[in-house]
This record gives C-alpha cells, structure tokens and sequence, in this order.
C-alpha cells in the first residue's frame, strides 16, 4: 500500500502520519513494560493497510465528517489489527514476523497475551464517543474475527472443506477490512444510503478474502527474506485453499499423509511444491482470487470516477499482486 501512496497520493500519506502519530499516542502506558511492547508491535513495518482504506473510502464519500474523527477511527481499527496479531503469534508460535522476533519471542507468551489485551481494551474505550452504528460496526467485526480464529482452531490436522475455509478467512481477516471500508464511508458521508453502504461493506469483505486467500499462497509461495516465514500453515495443520485443492485434484491419499507430518523434509516440500505445479493449483488460486477483486470493484461501480476512485481499484489490485 505504501507503495501506491509514494507513487501518486501524497495527501494520503500525510493522514496515514497522523494516524501514525495517533497510534503513538493512543498506545502510551504510563507502565514501561506495556509502552515498550506497543511501541515494538508499532514498529515492526505493518503496511497500514485497513487506516489507508478507512481514509480512502472518506475522501471518496466527500470527507463531509470530522478529520478528527476519521484519524482516531482508523488508529482504532489498526490498534485492533495489531492485537490480533500479538495473539495469533502467540497461538501459532510464530517466532519472526517481517523479518523481527514476535512479540512473545521478545518477551515471552503471557506478556504477548496482556499486551493484546490491554490494546484491545483501549480501541474499545476510544469507541464510546463515536455514533452508535460505528461502534455496533468494530464490535462485530470483532466477534467475528474471533470466531473465525475459534473455527480455525476446530479445523486443526484435518482437511477443511472449500465452504469452511472461506467462512474461517472471511471472519478471521475479512470482517475487520470490511468495517474499515465502511467506518470510512460513513464518516465521509454520513447520510449515506444504506444500500449502498451495503455494496461497500460486501466489497470490503471480498477484499479481505482476496487478501487472505494471497497471505496463504505466499505461506507457501513467498520469498522468506521479504519478512514472512513460509510453510507456518502446514506446520500448525492448518490446511489453506491451495492444500484442499492439490488433495482434491490429486486423488492421492499420501499427499494428505505428507501434509498431516509437523516436520516435512526439504525433499517432501519439492514434492508437494512439484504436485501443486502439475495440478496448476497456484494458477487456478490467483484466478479466483483476481476473480474475487472484479466482483469487489463492480459493487463500486456507482461511485464517480476520479482518481481516488483509480487509486482504490489499484489497492484492490496491489493486494492480488503483493509480493508480502
């Protein structure tokens, strides 16, 4: 995202330092301890990705609302994104994200958890003075964040079918980029028709279903010196979309097998790799997932084009061809 920004939205990149500097200041503890693992989970080089799409979709709808407002709100998201993942690194043992130790391996599992806690406890607090419907929008989008992480969870060491692994990504990552689209839009314009309010909640939600289908290609796929260690799915016995795939299309039992080991060798990696790329499971992946992002932009297609409108689509975009 931050690449679009410097290539041609420089007054994009101004708000996302506020939101910057509002994240500083909103995660301050008079406690050392709590203000040094926030101020680490600041600085581990996030994209910013759901503050970016919250002041987007408010310049579109006409930046009518308060600046003020849109900036704490898209801090909050962010703060919410950031203590999930102090979670999610302490429930799959992540030792390293982008490239730096996570946040139990620099403290240990219990801090990590308090950590996200206490973030978690300031964006909900941060909430009460905004409208009732913004509010009721991040609880949910809350709720299903953690749902999706329980049915994952419920999912472990056995293959999921393709119907519950898009019910898990749309509530783990999904719910929360789709709340910080329509947060956006409602504070841009706060009479915005409900239906098409709707049609940005939909299309945020299918953004983030992209986002995540492309997150687990690359837990495969990726390049490891760009700051994501790959085969942590497998490793935890969470089978992703190109994992059901390969088994589907393959007929062999011994892939499941291979896939159900916590430890694979460098040779059963080729192999599963070699099968994937015989089945075409990468190719058949980003077509879905470029298929997903035309449906997202077409239930846009009713707001004027324009440049940040262009630059929207190209964020849709970017999230398919990001490397990380």
């Amino acid at each position: 995202m931050k690449q679009l920004i410097a290539a041609g939205a420089a007054y994009l990149r101004s708000d996302l330092d506020e939101v910057e500097q509002k994240l500083q200041e909103l995660l301050h503890s008079e406690i050392p301890t709590v203000a040094d693992l926030g101020r680490y989970l600041l600085d581990s080089g996030g994209k910013r990705f759901r503050p970016a799409l919250t002041l987007l979709f408010y310049k579109l709808l006409s930046s009518r609302g308060s600046h003020a407002a849109v900036i704490e709100l898209a801090a909050v998201i962010e703060m919410i994104h950031l203590a999930t993942l102090a979670h999610d690194d302490v429930i799959d043992q992540a030792p390293s994200r982008r490239n730096r130790p996570t946040l139990w391996k620099l403290s240990n599992n219990q801090s990590a958890v308090l950590e996200g806690d206490f973030i978690f406890s300031r964006a909900f607090r941060l909430l009460n003075p905004h409208p009732f419907e913004v509010r009721e929008l991040v609880i949910a989008a809350v709720e299903q964040v953690l749902e999706g992480e329980l049915l994952q969870e419920s999912l472990r060491w056995r293959l999921p079918s393709p119907e519950e692994y898009e019910r898990v990504i749309e509530r783990k990552t999904a719910s929360l980029i789709s709340a910080s689209c329509a947060i956006g839009a409602m504070l841009g314009d706060p009479a915005l028709e409900p239906k098409r309010r709707d049609s940005i909640q939909r299309a945020g939600l299918l953004l983030g279903t992209a986002y995540q289908m492309v997150d687990d290609l690359l837990d495969i796929f990726g390049d490891e010196a760009l700051g994501k260690p790959t085969w942590t799915d497998q490793k935890g016995g969470w089978f992703t979309w190109p994992y059901i795939r390969l088994v589907e299309q393959s007929g062999d039992s011994q892939i499941m097998k291979l896939l159900q080991q916590e430890q694979l060798a460098d040779k059963e990696k080729r192999r599963i790799l070699e099968e994937m790329e015989r089945h075409r499971v990468q190719e058949q992946f980003l077509v879905k997932a470029h298929q997903v992002i035309a449906e997202a932009k077409a239930l846009l297609g009713w707001i004027a084009d324009s440049d940040l409108r262009e630059l929207l689509f190209e964020s849709f975009d970017f999230v398919v061809a990001r490397q990380s």
